[in-house]
């Protein structure tokens, strides 16, 4: 397969990914260095621009080239609209198409779109959520806006310059939505191609109507508008104007923008929820009910499948495939009869259609426009200039059968110019090309009838179509032919060199993954059961119609029995054998949804590119003999194109837009293709599987509105909605943290130290940072303690007040702490009996501390009883000073003095070194009683008993409550363990224990 970018390759797939810190939009970053991010010059660059509500970017984007070459980062910043990342690739083309995929956005992270460079760069705007594509923001004067019930509406007449419109004020000339003429005021608008026209005074609305609409399906045509009039002048909601002209309406940071759309092409097509693409689900759900009661009364299978925005939003299949069947006695076939319901086989999604003419758009004029791509066919080359085509002259014509001149085929003379008429001719149905010649039909075509069933020979029919006299001379009438289209698909197959089937099974519908999309599904193994059948008894419209006769009198072989899985169309069938250009195809909904996709996104799909987008422009241009008509044309290069100025063509009227394309098929089928919505609609039908009551072609199947088609995509479009509310309510305000100072902090710094924003979420769930207003209730940050603070705030643009009203504060506790208490010796070494300043602060005012001694020689002894050696009252200032007495019959060693308050609980540590004595210092007793010179008692318990022999503990002060200290060797004899780690602020419990004493 012939591609028109390199082939992406799969570890291509993620892009250049890249991931963006928590940033708020409004925050200006620097510039971010990238190894190996130097741009080369002359590469091409994508800038996307990306907004999301709330402005906290969490992930990245990835970006990709078509066919897989990744995106060098080299610029990440940030401005008004939210997070800009720049990508450089420099391999590609200036026109090559960009593709980036938003990973982080809050619906479509998965969602890749490409949109094309210009002159080597490519620069977009999206938004969270929404799968669109749009050139840069345009600001409207603030004004402007009028706000009423959350919403924002603009004039008309303010409309002019930003969406370039005009509009008139006059009456109804016609009976609009009841009311008759001359009797509504209304406002006309037009933009573009398409117009509006609104009853000012009631609100209603009616799109681009015709003389069609106003015959047909009335209640489908005019609808309500959200707008008003004030002052002369009529205002438009945000979501009316994205319903109307599909921009994009957006508040941010308080002011209002509105959005065009740029092209953008989706790599593959997803489902998603009707609502994230604009559709009300409510009345989508109203086609559900539509087809169902049609369905229940009789009528054909019907299936549905709708994308927007590369997106498909609905797909569903109604009644039944199969209800009627001819059946077989002794090798006869008998005529069709309804079968027993129990037989009935029901439509599904992946039930293949017959697509009758729509064959020449996605079969035919695909296959024509990747040629056309790959300068593989000159479409202004005439025909009879191709190897084969050499006879199709008008000396070679042959008039016969019903193409006689003057007989009942209607050709009324003999026209020449056969040799002039060229591809382009053709493909404008302006060859002047008998419409339907009965190729297969004896009695109707004479000398030009042709049956087979090979169709890898084509020169029997060559020869045929050669020989076929013009209906009309060239380029004078438009005259739609399905000669035209077996001729260009012959073409496709003398210019690939392949059959048709297999070169779009090759080039286009293999690559895309279309395993339904096919010619002849029963010889391809597709179950009858999976195919809607068609008409009852063949081609025989119940008996009314035969092919004639041959000469010994055997009838022309027709098929009599329900088809099923074979091609309707005669001529595709019996001359073609099953693969023509004209009919022959079938498909599902499912298949179709690629298929119509590829036309909206430049040919693009899957990594690939099958036709280019200047090609696509010149299918669908709509041309006229006299350029003077172009605007009421609905033809274009095979494809029918709505008019701008006329009502047909009639399958697009009752919603679609004036750019709209697409094609019907004889069996039931339509394609609607619309670039302004970004919608395609397909409706595969089978209404030729029904009796005939009017022979030979009116069915019964077409008695119903739903045969119609245009009534299915009425309620398509009917259920689009723009986003109305652009100001969303208030349904959560977060809460914010407690804050601590320290005593001493000023009003000032305590405000700060609060937070500077609380978070609030809206009812569309974006979360918004709302800046916050603080008081302190009688602060005083020389007192600790706590202090309830509030803080206020107003709404961030676009959020607005809840229902009912809420108070937009938050609260928080301020909360003044004392600095880490700490104490401080006058010595911090001291004799026995010495006096001991103590100084410190942090403790609370007011509160009492105790002032204990505590040995530090042992941390890892269990905590004993401390001396006490003083308490004392904190000052009002936290500060405090005491001055306490070391016993002087303190043991030498290392302490250490804590101080705790019995208020707060909180505790400083000081160390304090007690120096060893002098001869003369301290008492002296002679011991109670002398040693026994052996262990006495438990080896367990310590030795000496209660007179004291050496082994106690020693050198513990006199205990609290002045119980006497143990005397032995004339020394004090206590011991205190090490208080281990003091924790600022933890509360020291010290436990006591004697060792060595009498229990």
């Amino acid at each position: 397969m012939t591609t028109f970018r390199p082939a992406r390759a799969a570890a291509a797939a993620a892009g250049a990914a890249l991931l963006l810190a928590m940033v708020p939009a409004s925050a200006v970053l620097a510039d971010v260095a990238v190894p190996g991010a130097d741009a080369q010059a002359g590469a091409s660059t994508l800038t996307v621009h990306y907004y999301k509500p709330g402005s906290q970017y969490e992930s990245g984007i990835e970006a990709a080239a078509l066919g897989g070459a990744e995106g060098t980062l080299t610029d990440v910043d940030a401005d008004g609209f939210g997070t800009t990342m720049t990508f450089s690739f420099p391999e590609e083309e200036p026109d090559a198409y960009l593709g980036f995929t938003v990973t982080e956005d809050s619906t479509f992270p998965d969602d890749t779109r490409y949109v094309r460079a210009v002159d080597g760069a490519a620069e977009v705007w999206v938004v969270d959520g929404d799968p669109r594509a749009y050139d840069e923001p345009t600001r409207i004067d603030p004004e402007v806006v009028v706000k009423r019930d959350a919403k924002a509406y603009v004039a008309v007449e303010d409309l002019t310059e930003l969406l370039d419109l005009t509009y008139t004020y006059g009456s109804n000339g016609y009976l609009f939505d009841g009311a008759a003429p001359g009797t509504l005021d209304v406002l006309t608008i037009h933009r573009g191609r398409d117009y509006f026209e609104i009853a000012v005074d009631r609100d209603r609305i009616g799109s681009n109507v015709t003389g069609n609409m106003l015959n047909e399906y009335t209640d489908l045509v005019f609808d309500d508008v959200d707008g008003f009039r004030q002052g002369g002048r009529y205002y438009l909601s945000f979501g009316a104007i994205e319903r109307l002209f599909q921009v994009r309406p957006l508040v941010l940071d308080g002011a209002e923008y509105l959005l065009e759309k740029q092209f953008v092409a989706h790599d593959e097509i997803t489902p998603a929820d009707p609502g994230d693409v604009g559709f009300d689900p409510a009345r989508l759900a109203e086609l559900d009910d539509y087809i169902n009661a049609q369905v229940a009364d009789g009528s054909s299978a019907v299936a549905v499948v709708v994308t927007k925005d590369g997106k498909v939003v609905k797909e569903d299949a109604y009644g039944y495939a199969l209800r009627y069947s001819t059946s077989e006695v002794d090798g006869v076939t008998q005529p069709a009869e309804l079968l027993p319901q129990s037989q009935w086989q029901p439509a599904e999604v992946d039930t293949l259609f017959d697509l009758a003419s729509n064959t020449k758009m996605y079969a035919t004029n695909y296959a024509l426009q990747r040629l056309v791509s790959e300068g593989r066919l000159d479409l202004d080359r005439t025909l009879v200039s191709f190897p084969g085509w050499e006879g199709f002259t008008d000396a070679n014509s042959v008039y016969t059968g019903k193409w006689t001149v003057g007989g009942e085929g209607g050709i009324p003379e003999r026209y020449t110019g056969k040799e002039t008429i060229t591809v382009r001719d053709i493909l404008h149905h302006h060859a002047g090309l008998i419409p339907d010649p009965e190729y297969p039909n004896l009695g109707s075509a004479g000398e030009l009838w042709y049956q087979t069933s090979d169709h890898t020979d084509r020169s029997g029919i060559i020869e045929r179509i050669s020989q076929t006299p013009l209906r009309y001379a060239p380029r004078t009438t438009f005259a739609y032919s399905d000669v035209d289209y077996m001729i260009l698909g012959l073409l496709i197959e003398q210019i690939s060199g392949t059959p048709l089937d297999v070169y779009l099974e090759e080039e286009i519908y293999g690559p895309l993954g279309l395993d339904d999309t096919l010619f002849t599904p029963l010889e391809h193994g597709v179950a009858p059961s999976r195919i809607a059948a068609t008409e009852l008894n063949g081609n025989t419209r119940d008996g009314n119609v035969s092919f004639g006769a041959h000469a010994d009198g055997t009838p022309v072989y027709i098929r009599d029995y329900t088809l099923q899985g074979e091609v309707h169309d005669e001529k595709a069938f019996y001359s073609m054998d099953g693969v023509s250009g004209h009919a022959g195809l079938f498909s599902t909904t499912s298949d179709m949804a690629v298929l119509t996709q590829l036309m909206l996104g430049g040919g693009i799909y899957g990594g690939e590119q099958y036709f280019t987008q200047e090609v696509i422009d010149e299918f669908l241009t709509p041309y006229s003999l006299d350029p003077a008509n172009v605007d009421a044309s609905t033809v274009a290069l095979g494809w029918r194109v709505h008019s701008k100025s006329a009502a047909a063509y009639y399958y697009f009227n009752w919603g679609p837009s004036r750019s709209t394309f697409g094609h019907q098929g004889w069996t039931g089928t339509l394609t609607v293709i619309d670039p302004l919505h970004d919608l395609t609609i397909t409706i595969l039908t089978n209404m030729r599987h029904s009796p005939v009551i009017n022979p030979p072609n009116g069915f019964e199947g077409a008695n119903f509105p739903i045969a119609d088609l245009a009534p299915i995509s009425a309620h398509v479009y009917r259920a689009l909605e723009g986003e109305s509310q652009q100001y969303n309510p208030l349904v959560e305000i977060g809460d914010v943290e407690d804050v601590s100072v320290e005593r001493g902090t000023p009003l000032e710094a305590a405000l700060a130290a609060l937070p500077a924003a609380t978070t609030v979420v809206d009812t569309a769930g974006a979360t918004h940072a709302a800046p916050l207003t603080w008081e302190i209730a009688d602060y005083d940050g020389a007192t600790p303690g706590a202090y309830a603070a509030r803080g206020t705030f107003a709404l961030p643009a676009g959020v607005t007040q809840a229902e009912p009203p809420v108070e937009l504060v938050v609260d928080a506790t301020v909360t003044v702490t004392l600095p880490e208490p700490s104490i401080a010796l006058s010595a911090d070494e001291v004799d026995p009996g010495a006096d001991v300043g103590v100084s410190g602060e942090g403790f609370a005012p007011g509160e009492r501390v105790e002032i204990r001694l505590v040995d530090g020689s042992d941390p890892t002894e269990e905590l004993g009883d401390a001396v006490l050696l003083g308490t004392a009252d904190v000052a009002t200032t936290s500060e405090l000073a005491q001055t306490v007495t070391i016993d002087a019959a303190t043991v030498p060693g290392a302490y250490v003095v804590v101080v705790t308050g019995l208020d707060s609980e909180r505790t400083a540590t000081s160390a304090l070194t007690v120096r060893p004595r002098t001869p003369t210092e301290g008492p002296t007793e002679p011991p109670t009683e002398e040693p026994t010179g052996e262990p006495t008692g438990d080896p367990g318990e310590p030795t000496g008993g209660p007179g004291g022999a050496p082994g106690g503990d020693q050198g513990r002060p006199p205990a609290p409550g002045g119980g006497d200290l143990p005397r032995t060797g004339g020394a004090p004899t206590v011991w205190l363990p090490a208080l281990g780690l003091l924790l600022a602020g933890a509360v020291v419990r010290l436990s006591a224990r004697r060792r060595g004493e009498a229990r």
